[in-house]
């Protein structure tokens, strides 16, 4: 009796620390704690999908988090030095971003793309003369008369919408805006 109850502790014990170890290894994804873990973070599709248009998701959040000031203002678009590349935040009236848009380079845009749809954004529509959405309701003049690519990614909290032009005035480069439907 004692040897089957040894056993079944030395089973128990086995299983638990096996099991143990499948959870830790799957609640130890690496959250970002400096600024730059987290600006690189939030360009990835697993960030900007889930956070943007969240009312937690502000200008004041942004610049806090990710201790960054506007190299430029333009209305309600605030645009920031990432390190590797220039990012437009434009956001509401409340402060709260809604849109996220990038000029990258080709390789670094093909590598963008690339994430986003592994991540399940859906290739939807190709349309000519097109613009990347704009709060301001303006053309932008190097993006106009091209053709954009539009990607969306349906979640719990409406689509996120990525649209993929490039650029006429720049080679190689393209313009990417990522933004929540209403």
């Amino acid at each position: 009796m004692k040897t089957t109850s040894f056993f079944r502790k030395t089973i128990f014990f086995v299983l638990f620390t096996i099991l143990g170890q499948f959870a830790f290894a799957q609640s130890n994804d690496k959250v970002p704690s400096t600024p730059e873990e987290k600006r690189a973070a939030f360009l990835t599709p697993k960030y900007y999908t889930n956070w943007l248009g969240a009312s937690f998701l502000t200008i004041a959040t942004i610049e806090k988090e990710f201790d960054v000031v506007p190299a430029q203002i333009v209305g309600l678009t605030f645009f920031y030095d990432f390190g590797d590349c220039f990012v437009g935040m434009e956001s509401n009236l409340k402060g709260v971003v809604v849109q996220m848009t990038l000029r990258l380079f080709a390789d670094q845009a093909t590598d963008f793309i690339q994430e986003a749809i592994d991540y399940g954004y859906k290739y939807v529509a190709k349309g000519k003369d097109v613009n990347v959405r704009s709060n301001g309701g303006k053309l932008l003049p190097d993006i106009y008369s091209t053709s954009v690519k539009r990607y969306r990614k349906i979640t719990n909290h409406g689509s996120v919408y990525m649209e993929v032009a490039n650029s006429k005035k720049y080679a190689n480069e393209y313009d990417i805006a990522i933004y929540r439907a209403k």
